[in-house]
């Protein structure tokens, strides 16, 4: 399996293409920030969620990542997996085209960053019950702090999403 060729990235607008008038009405955020998955399946084009991350992110103003996101961005296309077989494989990219790639998405009009500027200890514990939660909980305390919403595709944090304003925006 091969990375996407620079120019089949999602991120690049199709020539000609506009957002269907539904989906304009129906993404009515301006700024949301999203989450590794988001990140990572909106670029993955065989990712089982390409295409819905991929409508999302067209349709807002602007989106946010943070050295977490991009962090994860770059793991995930820079380890070895192992395919529905079970059969372990080489890397989806080499570290130097992971870079590239990132810094790409980087560079996109509609991309802001976010610095990790919330200590840990504001993070909200509600529903947090292992190991695996922490940066799910960071990510949601970090994007209520900037008065952002956070976009997802995992439902299972519903449960650990602010009691005073929702930050969560599940993409469905």
């Amino acid at each position: 399996m091969h990375p996407p060729a620079p120019e089949t990235l999602c991120f690049v607008p199709r020539a000609g293409y506009t957002l269907p008038t539904r989906l304009k009405l129906r993404w009515t955020m301006n700024k949301v920030m999203l989450d590794s998955n988001v990140l990572i399946a909106a670029f993955d084009q065989s990712h089982a969620d390409h295409r819905r991350a991929r409508l999302f992110i067209e349709g807002v103003a602007e989106f946010y990542t943070s050295p977490q996101t991009q962090g994860a961005f770059l793991r995930f296309f820079t380890r070895p997996w192992i395919d529905a077989t079970g059969l372990r494989r080489e890397p989806r990219m080499s570290t130097g085209s992971a870079m590239g790639h990132l810094k790409f998405i980087l560079a996109l009009p509609k991309h802001r960053f976010l610095a990790d500027d919330l200590p840990f200890d504001e993070v909200s514990m509600r529903s947090l019950s292992g190991f695996k939660q922490w940066n799910d909980a960071y990510l949601i305390a970090l994007a209520a702090s900037h008065s952002l919403k956070l976009a997802t595709l995992e439902r299972k944090l519903d449960n650990m999403d602010s009691l005073k304003v929702s930050v969560l925006h599940v993409i469905l």
